[in-house]
């Protein structure tokens, strides 16, 4: 495995921990009654987790992710040992420090039959079982890819930013929600006619706000097969530009580190919603491991549409697909990728992305990279 995962755990028994099977990997899942505080160090490829009592090994399903969970000889360290098929290991909290998931991440799913890697757990988590948010659900209680990818029949597009939250605002007075909901409307449009037989969803087709949270529960709601959310970006530097495609992961630069902090801080208009607005790790995980089961598929959907948008955009700087942590995507169950087109921060392509016809050229290039996508998916 590539990391590993050092925890502190106060007071846990036996019957509060467990391990929970996936096609992407296993989650250990631990449950204490007083708060955990973990500390995070590399032991080879097992997770040591330490408790303030004894504890005895949960009960293990039979799993190709996991080779040997067992006590030290103290009984009061649970140490779990991933297959060769794991790659890394993720942790996290809940908000009230009560509960720690560990997910083995292997390095590809395997859609075997569910008697072959034990299925999941008939009843979802009792810490989640109360919670509104279908993600968590859909992550620990089923692990399993949507059911109505089989038929593509519908895309839900996502015009960034709206009503009260402009996005970035151009040296020209343009602001980014403008511009994103003209190209959004363009590519329904373009869809209307290329691909007729497809229902398209709009998280907005006017100026109105739409919280982060809620437009994922739009394409859930509506089944979408792939969610799509348009951007402009933003720099500091109003040099920079170009265009550059995401899908959902941790960032791994510092520039889309940076690009996802702009594009969450929408987030914070949403305080006064319960939920919609935390960043807490166990979110961000739970997310992440939805997510993992269309990692491919996201990828895949990002290079057609970065690689179409390249070819009509002659000159412009391709900055090509990355991965970082969008709220925005967190809780598709689809594949999920987000387009940024051009910098609107950069007077040159503020012009442009005012021009109808760049605009035009930039909605031709994301419906030929959708419909590469559902010709590679076979439908």
């Amino acid at each position: 495995m590539a990391e590993v995962f050092l925890a502190a755990l106060a007071l846990l028994s036996a019957s509060n921990a467990r391990v929970i099977p996936r096609p992407d990997g296993a989650i250990l899942e631990l449950v204490s009654d007083t708060p955990i505080e973990p500390s995070v160090g590399c032991e080879g490829c097992s997770v040591h987790i330490a408790t303030g009592g004894t504890i005895e090994p949960p009960p293990t399903p039979w799993s190709i992710w996991i080779d040997e969970i067992r006590t030290a000889a103290d009984s009061c360290e649970l140490i779990v040992t991933g297959s060769p098929l794991v790659l890394s290991v993720d942790w996290a909290l809940s908000a009230d420090s009560l509960t720690l998931l560990v997910f083995f991440r292997a390095g590809t799913v395997l859609n075997l039959p569910s008697l072959s890697w034990a299925g999941p757990p008939e009843e979802p988590p009792a810490l989640l079982a109360e919670s509104s948010d279908s993600l968590a659900m859909s992550a620990l209680s089923s692990g399993l890819p949507a059911p109505w990818l089989a038929e593509f029949d519908c895309i839900v597009l996502d015009p960034g930013h709206g009503g009260r939250d402009p996005g970035a605002v151009g040296p020209g007075g343009s602001a980014e929600k403008d511009r994103n909901l003209e190209i959004a409307l363009l590519v329904r449009d373009l869809l209307a006619v290329e691909m007729p037989s497809v229902r398209v969803v709009m998280t907005r087709s006017d100026d109105r706000y739409v919280s982060l949270g809620e437009r994922t529960r739009i394409a859930n709601r509506e089944r979408a097969d792939l969610f799509l959310s348009i951007h402009c970006n933003a720099s500091t530097n109003r040099a920079a530009g170009g265009f550059e495609t995401y899908f959902l992961s941790l960032a791994r630069t510092d520039d889309a580190r940076a690009v996802a902090a702009m594009e969450n801080s929408a987030a914070e208009l949403d305080s006064a919603v319960v939920g919609e607005s935390s960043a807490d790790a166990l979110s961000f995980l739970l997310a992440d491991m939805a997510q993992n089961l269309y990692l491919s598929q996201s990828s895949s959907l990002a290079e057609l549409v970065q690689q179409g948008i390249s070819r009509v955009w002659e000159g412009g700087s391709d900055r090509g697909v990355k991965q970082a942590g969008f709220y925005v995507l967190r809780g598709a169950w689809m594949p999920s990728i987000l387009v940024e087109v051009a910098f609107i921060s950069n007077p040159a392509e503020e012009r442009l992305l005012r021009d109808l016809d760049f605009r035009f050229r930039a909605a031709s290039a994301i419906v030929s990279g959708i419909r590469a996508f559902a010709n590679n998916q076979g439908r």
